[in-house]
């Protein structure tokens, strides 16, 4: 058997202890499995046993958040049905949690894209919520947006984790 690199070990160990990923269900090169093994810095705003939220590194918009599954699955239609669920019900939360801070959010968009001809780049299937404002560049706009660091993430991910914490506490919400 080949050797796999740590961060497809710890991903795939994540995997198998929540029972939802055999050793076929990682990919070896895949950056969201790596960020859900904890290999690669991202900057988390929700973690369970199904699915993993963490800030977009180049945001549309302050609060771009992915939601992407703990197992690797290529695309949504690859995805189990409970996991595809959570994705959605974690995504609503999100942004529940969002029009609680003060970022500028008059709308969302919820894409996930599944396929290179629908605009997929990255093979892990994965879930955009988009906060959105008057003004701002339509959804679909092709546009490079830049890379953001660790210091304009972080204080944008503290005010989605404490309106996350308080909703959780409101309602009971896991």
């Amino acid at each position: 058997m080949p050797r796999l690199p740590r961060f497809v070990l710890g991903a795939l160990l994540l995997a198998l202890l929540a029972g939802h990923a055999s050793a076929d269900d990682v990919a070896t090169d895949c950056v969201f499995c790596a960020i859900v093994a904890g290999q690669r810095d991202a900057v988390i705003v929700h973690r369970d046993e199904l699915v993993v939220a963490f800030l977009d590194h180049a945001p549309r918009n302050p609060g771009h958040v992915l939601v992407v599954p703990v197992a690797h699955a290529d695309d949504i239609v690859a995805t189990p049905a409970a996991t595809a669920e959570r994705m959605m019900v974690v995504a609503q939360r999100i942004a529940r949690a969002i029009r609680r801070t003060d970022l500028r959010a008059e709308g969302f968009n919820f894409i996930l894209n599944t396929g290179a001809a629908a605009g997929q780049t990255v093979f892990h299937a994965h879930l955009h919520v988009m906060p959105r404002h008057a003004g701002d560049q339509p959804a679909g706009a092709d546009h490079q947006r830049p890379r953001v660091g660790p210091e304009v993430l972080a204080p944008v991910a503290a005010k989605i984790r404490a309106a996350l914490a308080q909703e959780a506490a409101e309602t009971g919400a896991p």
